[in-house]
This record gives C-alpha cells, structure tokens and sequence, in this order.
C-alpha cells in the first residue's frame, strides 16, 4: 500500500511530512522528536507550518538526521538549527566533510535555488517557502554515526544505523526494529508511483548499489520510507517494492551495457536516458537528467571493464 500527501500519520508516532517530492520523516517519542531528512530549502518553512498545524512546539524537536550530502537532502537544515533550538544534526563522517567544504555548499545553493523556482512554478510551495540566504556555505554536523551505531529516538525505540553506498558514499539508511520501519533514503533509486518505475540512481558504484539493495530487502520492513514520493506499507509490499527495484536496476545496467557494446557512445546513450526519465518527471531540465545518466552510463561501464 502506497501512503502519500503529507503531512500524514503511517503509524502511531511515525509522521510522513514535507510535501510528496521532498518527504520528511517525523519520529515522535515522549521527550522529544527525531526529524529525518534533510529535504530542499523550501521544506523548512513548510515544515514549519505543518508543526504548527500539528500542535507541536518547536522545542519538541531534538534530533535532525541527514540521509547523505546531496543538496535536495540537506538545505532545510540550517533553517532547522533556527525553528528547533538545540538541535543535534547527525550525519556520516564523509556526509558531515561535504558539508563543510564551502564550494560544495555554495553548489548546492545554487541548485537548491533552481529546484525552488521550480516548485514555485509547479505549485508545491509558495514564494513564502523559499529558504533565507545562509550565512555561510557550511551546514554544520554535531554528531557522525557510522554502520552499527544506535540513534535513540524513543524509550526503548532505536534506530540502527545502515552504511548503504551506491547512490553516494555517504548514504545512510536508518531501521526500527521496534516498529518494524526501514528509512532508505535514495538507495534503491527515484520511484515514480504514477508510472510505477525507478529511475536508477547508482551515481557512485553500481556494485555497491546492488548490494546495499540486497541488504535491506533482507531487513524484515513492514513500513519503507523513501525520501521522494511515497511510503510503502505491508511486508508483502515492502519485499515486492525492492524485488521490482532490482529487477528494473539490473534491467537498466544491462541495456547501457548492451548498448555500448553494440557501439553506440556514452553520450548518445546518456541523451536517451535523460530524455526517458525527463518524460516521467518533468521536475527539472532535460540537461539535469542527461548530466545524470552519464554519470549512470559511466559506473554501469565501469562495473563491466568497458572503457
């Protein structure tokens, strides 16, 4: 079952808000919350007003947890520092090194900018939504967590932390075992619900990618959090979610590996990619997707010692 439309309750103490695109991921405790994702610039303000809606006070807000460094993860989180006093940002070690590096950051404004104007066009989110300037080009990390260490969210409840790489180094996914909840962020990929597809996104390491989906298909989930789109609900779902992932994922591989052996250029293959996936989510220009899939073609290349 698909759970979409934030902000919206998937569990007793488990919130799915921000918007569809950019969810974020609310774990309510007795104490205080944990907030996971980072999100885009604009699900700040967003954020903040669906807390009010809510009846939740800014201060019940402890922990905020960034999946991995990339700029639709990771620019609501200096705003986050402002709304939640106190807060404890919590990230990789190689997460947390991106985030200091100013070129980085600065890239990331500039990203975080166009994808806004895009929302603001679309109508996901107003002009109110978009973020303040920062004040300098670092988002700063209180606490790095590596494979194995705990986050404690809620008496008794804890999320165990999982090094899952492939669509970046620095990608975490992040499992409750209490409640049975599995939060992967993009390891397994941008599912598109209303085509019921993937677009793969192994933008470091196809291998790598693969197995940190062999890994948390193995994870017994009853609730799946993914960072764009939907959640899925149900166990049977949850395990038929990522058999189709990988099935599409080495699908995917395959074909770019076929093609480059057939001849074709990486370019011309990249072009192909980029214009399919621009077709099934218009969110931004063909050029982004294109960009995208050559880094696509590249690791599937790389994997087969081809080039």
């Amino acid at each position: 079952m698909l759970v979409k439309d934030p902000p919206v309750e998937i569990m007793d103490n488990v919130w799915m808000l921000g918007t569809n695109l950019y969810p974020l991921y609310l774990l309510k405790g007795p104490q205080g919350g944990t907030i996971v994702e980072g999100g885009t610039g604009a699900m700040g303000p967003v954020l903040r007003e669906q807390l009010a809606q809510l009846g939740i006070a800014a201060d019940y807000v402890r922990q905020v947890i960034v999946t991995h460094a990339h700029p639709d993860h990771v620019m609501a989180v200096p705003l986050f520092r402002e709304m939640f006093p106190g807060v404890t940002v919590i990230a990789s070690a190689v997460a947390a090194k991106t985030l200091q590096a100013e070129k980085a950051v600065a890239f990331f404004c500039k990203m975080d900018d166009a994808l806004t104007g895009v929302l603001i066009q679309s109508g996901v989110v107003g002009e109110q939504h978009r973020r303040p300037p920062l004040a300098a080009n670092q988002i700063a990390v209180d606490r790095v967590v590596k494979e194995g260490d705990r986050i404690e969210v809620d008496e008794g409840v804890a999320l165990e932390v999982l090094e899952t790489p492939g669509h970046s180094e620095c990608s975490l996914s992040f499992y409750d075992a209490a409640r049975r909840v599995l939060i992967i962020s993009d390891a397994t990929g941008y599912y598109v619900p209303q085509h019921d597809t993937w677009w793969p996104n192994y933008f470091t390491d196809y291998g790598a990618y693969v197995r940190s989906i062999e890994r948390l298909a193995a994870v017994d989930a009853e609730v799946l959090c993914l960072s764009h789109n939907a959640v899925i609900r149900g166990a049977d779902d949850v395990r038929d979610y990522f058999r189709r992932a990988m099935e599409v994922t080495q699908a995917y591989h395959e074909r770019i590996v076929a093609d480059a052996k057939a001849g074709k250029p990486a370019e011309e293959i990249a072009a192909a990619l980029g214009a399919e996936v621009y077709q099934k989510t218009q969110l931004m220009p063909p050029d982004f997707f294109v960009k995208n899939c050559g880094l696509l073609v590249k690791m599937s290349l790389k994997h087969a010692g081809i080039g």
